[in-house]
């Protein structure tokens, strides 16, 4: 009976000692990160559910149940790798990360070579009828990759690397290869710009940020003169289409249907919208306006007022990530949420720079506004990286305040 006791209190004991545990550890999860991501992710919800009422296939109901139970697996991910220990510094974590996007690139190169054409690129791998985006998890598996590589060069005096070494590279430039092979054109920007800023940020003087910004201004100056010269590539009419559309979509036929229906949204929502659920483009102008599009359903139902406000709520979650790097102990940390926060920076950017047509429409998704439970997911880990890390500085940052 005696042992029976001591063994029921054991067990009390360590029950109590894992609640302990799991209870002093959500005192370093940052609320300042978590309220804006789950605001995000209702409001996806909300619009996924009304830009879907006119859907060839399937109903509202249905788009808003899938985005629903993938936005709660993503915060289930999230807090789940906000409670893991993990030393980002270990042999095993390294490997782990390495192995990762290993596994990524043949993902990527199976999609390549196997995957079926969806919106003009071989970008997904379909598992019943399920699909998987393998870019979208090559990107944070890139940005864990180069904080690692990079994390442990030192710049010299005039803040140039004393040698980068081909591995330093052979992941990053093999994935952007195999995406811009497929042809995704939204994936090998977000890419390129996350490594070139994570390497800036790493130690690069102004003289190569001023280059690159001039760079990126004049690739976008020269697409409208390029369009002659790639439409000689056969694997890319799909994405002529979407760049002459851009140039002018009243002349582009079908491929600036999209875009001139997305103007007519914006238009008609004005800066108070004409209210939830009235969008007149989702009702068969606006193909798929659920996805790539939903923030013109946004524009045309709730007003640029609110288009302002979801712009606002990511500023925090983007200025958060860039406050806790600036705090970062390690190199390796700050270089992950800055390589975060460029990602979502450009990620919104790029789709919006879509939709109103001051860029050429590339097929990125709102970030966890769009409905895509791959998209989602993938963001669930994002997120629940930059917690875990941004846990460690505020549990680092205790520890030097009571020494």
């Amino acid at each position: 009976m005696e042992a029976k006791m001591t063994h029921q209190h054991r067990d009390e004991k360590r029950h109590l000692s894992l609640m302990g545990r799991i209870k002093n550890k959500f005192r370093y999860l940052d609320l300042w990160l978590l309220i804006p991501i789950i605001a995000i992710m209702i409001f996806g919800d909300a619009m996924v559910y009304t830009s879907s009422t006119n859907m060839a296939i399937g109903s509202a109901s249905s788009f808003l149940i899938k985005q629903a139970v993938f936005g709660f697996m993503s915060l289930i991910i999230m807090l789940f790798i906000f409670t893991l220990k993990i030393n980002w510094q270990s042999k095993f974590i390294i490997r782990t990360i390495l192995g990762i996007n290993i596994i990524l690139l043949i993902s990527l190169a199976y999609a390549l070579l196997f995957g079926q054409v969806t919106s003009g690129a071989k970008g997904w791998i379909y598992i019943g009828s399920f699909g998987i985006q393998p870019v979208e998890y090559f990107k944070i598996s890139m940005i864990l990759y180069i904080a690692h590589r990079f994390s442990r060069k030192k710049p010299d005096k005039n803040g140039w690397f004393p040698k980068i070494k081909m591995q330093d590279l052979f992941i990053p430039f093999l994935g952007m290869m195999l995406v811009f092979l497929m042809p995704d054109f939204g994936g090998i920007v977000i890419l390129l710009l996350i490594f070139l800023i994570v390497l800036m940020m790493a130690g690069v003087r102004m003289r190569s940020l001023l280059a690159l910004m001039a760079g990126v201004l004049a690739i976008y100056i020269a697409i409208p003169f390029s369009l002659p010269l790639l439409e000689k590539l056969p694997f890319f009419h799909y994405q002529i289409a979407r760049f002459e559309a851009y140039v002018n979509p009243w002349v582009a036929g079908d491929s600036g249907h999209q875009l001139i229906n997305s103007y007519y949204a914006i238009s008609n929502g004005g800066l108070f919208g004409r209210g939830l659920g009235n969008s007149i483009q989702k009702t068969g102008y606006l193909p798929e306006p659920n996805t790539d599009f939903i923030m013109a359903i946004v524009g045309e139902e709730l007003g640029a007022i609110t288009i302002c406000i979801v712009l606002i709520v990511f500023a925090v979650i983007i200025c958060r990530l860039v406050i806790m790097g600036i705090h970062a102990h390690r190199m390796q940390q700050r270089l992950v949420l800055y390589g975060i926060a460029t990602y979502v920076v450009v990620q919104i950017l790029i789709n919006l720079g879509g939709v109103v047509g001051i860029l050429p429409i590339t097929g990125v998704t709102f970030p966890m506004v769009s409905y895509g439970g791959s998209s989602l997911l993938s963001w669930g880990i994002t997120f629940g990286v930059a917690l875990n890390i941004i846990g460690q500085i505020k549990y680092e940052t205790e520890l030097e305040e009571v020494d």
